[in-house]
């Protein structure tokens, strides 16, 4: 699993940096969020939308998907307090392999951009049971119903979203509206 982004961490872990490293588009030098070392320890992560492991990993999963990042290291003081990991980065770096894993199972499945995911109505008045995961996609979906805008939205990783999709489709709880064709 080679990786830009591994090879900064791992450098800021063998030097046992403290400080941020921030994350930068690569089109247009943007602040995308910050990797944050405590004596080599990665303790905190904010990218884009997200916080914390999920950060972590929606960071490698662009990465993945080929977008570039700038990284720029920036030693600072920093303290136990701002701490939101608490995974040692071994763990993060065997949970990261089983994401991108899924990721790379589900993004497949992912739905075109050019549909409309409504709800069922008749679904709502139903008693099948839903996951918290089901329940997110659901709640997401009443306030927006194109793909892009539902990945974009939900606080779920996208194999997440995509599964909980697969599983409301097969309930009957979703509507797919097609393009009009002209």
């Amino acid at each position: 699993m080679e990786s830009r982004v591994l090879n900064v961490i791992d450098e800021q872990l063998a030097v046992e940096f403290t400080g941020k490293v921030n994350i930068l588009s690569n089109l247009n030098h943007q602040f995308l969020g910050h990797i944050l070392f405590l004596d080599g320890d990665v303790i905190q992560v904010a990218f884009l939308r997200h916080r914390g492991v999920r950060a972590f990993f929606e960071l490698f999963i662009q990465e993945y998907a080929l977008q570039s990042f700038e990284y720029v290291v920036e030693p600072e003081l920093v303290e136990e307090k701002e701490r939101q990991i608490h995974y040692p980065y071994s763990t993060l770096k065997q949970r990261l392999r089983e994401v991108l894993r899924l990721h790379r199972e589900t993004v497949k499945f992912r739905p075109p951009e050019n549909i409309k995911i409504l709800l069922d109505a008749d679904f709502l008045e139903d008693t099948l049971p839903i996951s918290s995961r089901e329940f997110d996609v659901l709640r997401t979906l009443t306030d927006w119903n194109s793909p892009a805008d539902l990945y974009q939205n939900c606080d779920l990783m996208e194999h997440e979203v995509t599964h909980a999709l697969i599983s409301l489709r097969k309930k009957g709880a979703l509507k797919i509206l097609a393009p009009k064709k002209e």
